[in-house]
């Protein structure tokens, strides 16, 4: 899912009102807690290592 449609999730669930312009960020520590509260999770992208 896309970090933008996430965002718009994010701004219903939890009531929120102001919008960031861009890749502007007012406040990323809000963000992030109310992520992870909602179950959002980072992308866990397998690596290849070199032997």
């Amino acid at each position: 899912m896309s970090v933008w449609r996430i965002a718009g999730i994010l701004h219903a669930l939890e009531g929120w009102e102001e919008h960031e312009c861009g890749y502007t960020m007012s406040n990323i520590d809000k963000v992030w807690e109310a992520c992870l509260k909602h179950g959002f999770q980072p992308l866990k992208v397998p690596t290849q290592s070199k032997s």
